[in-house]
């Protein structure tokens, strides 16, 4: 959501239509009475661990598709253990969104990273000055491991989605599963890779004395800036790649915690499994092409008893808007748990929420906020990330006590209609929904619960300071203004 910042105030309409063409049987996917192995990951560090071990197990291939990968710590982490595994002859490739990436892991990291055998490709590298296709962003998250395994969920590649980061952390869910259907997950990851819109982007050049007119002072100036920049880069991927930059006394307590918390987390099966994709497209979709929005509202339009979900943004349009008001005038209970101001890492989509919740509480919804402060039962690595701030990611939806939705899609316009994403589907499993309804009603406790028009008042600059205040009025107009972009 951070490119939001530069893409917020795009006004354009979105006339395009389709010129790449895919196999909707690799999109939308369904297995019915085969049984998967899956696990369920409720804990960062645990998440964190079981990406570590899953690429320790690689033999043949590692495929990796992420919207945000920071050149952090567990960004060192996790590239190192890929490098091992590459020095071993595993087949690995990196497939990132171009916007969100490219001033962590640019170019000049994909040359260092080619030097080991590594791929990168970049998903839609275009202008952010191209207010049409610039919108359409590979929001996808999965770790692929010889076509056998899969790991997908909310969370990126970075310190605040593993509970590592002092300031501000992400509650979150991933899912793991291993069966048949992790073929289709592989396919729509080849589908993605091979698509127009995803490109290898070669290091810039080195500048040339010749490219300046070094006769004159300010050209020799700019001349030596510019090489002095190009080496920079170089060193700077140089050293994200060097284990020497490694902390490697935090690294055996994250490896210690993560275990801890790993063998706590919910292993079982599912009988009946599907997966969607959105198709890797940079232009308008219909409803054949934007699989997961219709297939889950036809859900919420569907339930008959009662519906859970989290969504760290929660902005509805049109079709979202109908789907939401035929279950709640079906009697179907609607609970929901989202960010508020001081949890939040988008003012600006809280901004839009603060200004529909009021009408969405008359007509039945049950929402919660989450306040911003890490749940008395989870557990964290120290003291000191104990009392950081901590915001829900989590993309997960409970039908009726019993089917349950998780993958990378939030409840907005962006995921509905600009956003590539992927969800896996587990129907019929009582036990399942059950873990995830206890976690989501665990983080509820640690929030608000806004089915008042006080209780929305007493929410709204719970903690929050002068500055974030300043903020949210100045966005407030243009926030509105702009929701379907959001």
């Amino acid at each position: 959501m951070k490119m939001l910042t530069v893409l917020l105030f795009s006004s354009m309409i979105l006339l395009a239509h389709a010129n790449e063409s895919f196999d909707n049987t690799i999109f939308k996917v369904q297995l019915g009475n085969t049984p998967q192995k899956i696990k369920l990951f409720n804990h960062g560090l645990a998440s964190f661990e079981e990406r570590l071990q899953m690429v320790e197990r690689a033999e043949k291939s590692i495929d990796i598709e992420y919207f945000i990968y920071n050149a952090d710590f567990a960004g060192r982490l996790f590239t190192q253990a890929l490098l091992n595994k590459a020095k071993q002859g595993v087949k690995v490739r990196l497939l990132l969104d171009y916007l969100m990436i490219k001033s962590e892991i640019s170019p000049f990291h994909a040359e260092e990273l080619s030097h080991y055998g590594i791929e990168v490709k970049y998903f839609n590298p275009t202008s952010i000055f191209n207010l049409v296709k610039g919108q359409y962003r590979n929001h996808r998250k999965v770790l692929i491991i010889d076509n056998k395994e899969a790991l997908t969920g909310g969370r990126n590649i970075g310190d605040e989605y593993f509970d590592l980061s002092l300031k501000f952390n992400f509650l979150d869910r991933d899912i793991s599963v291993e069966g048949p259907i992790v073929e289709s997950m592989q396919d729509t990851f080849e589908s993605i890779w091979n698509s127009k819109n995803s490109k290898k982007i070669a290091r810039p050049k080195m500048p040339k004395e010749s490219q300046y007119n070094t006769s004159v002072d300010s050209e020799i100036d700019r001349y030596e800036q510019a090489i002095q920049a190009w080496k920079k880069s170089v060193d700077k991927a140089q050293n994200f790649l060097s284990p020497k930059f490694l902390d490697l006394k935090l690294v055996e307590q994250v490896r210690i915690k993560g275990k801890e918390e790993l063998a706590l987390e919910y292993q079982g099966s599912c009988e009946n499994m599907s997966f969607n994709s959105e198709y890797p497209i940079t232009n308008n979709k219909n409803r054949v092409e934007r699989i997961i929005k219709f297939d889950l509202f036809d859900r919420i339009k569907n339930a008959q008893e009662s519906i859970l979900f989290d969504s760290p943004y929660f902005i509805a349009n049109k079709e979202s808007e109908e789907a939401l008001k035929i279950a709640l005038q079906n009697k179907v209970e609607v609970r929901l748990l989202t960010n508020g101001l001081n949890s939040t890492d988008a003012v600006y989509v809280f901004d839009v929420f603060d200004s529909i919740i009021s009408k969405w509480v008359s007509r039945g919804l049950d929402p919660y906020v989450f306040k911003g402060d890490r749940p008395e039962n989870y557990s964290v690595m120290s003291e000191a990330i104990s009392h950081a701030r901590f915001g829900v990611h989590a993309k997960s939806f409970v039908f009726d006590n019993k089917d349950v939705v998780i993958g990378t899609f939030n409840f907005d316009p962006r995921s509905s209609n600009y956003n590539t994403e992927m969800v896996l589907y587990c129907e019929n499993n009582p036990e399942l929904a059950q873990v995830i309804k206890s976690d989501i009603e665990s983080r509820m406790k640690a929030g608000f619960h806004i089915n008042t028009a006080a209780a929305i008042k007493e929410s709204r600059f719970f903690r929050v300071g002068f500055l974030k205040k300043l903020e949210y009025l100045l966005l407030k107009l243009p926030s509105n203004l702009f929701d379907y972009l959001l």
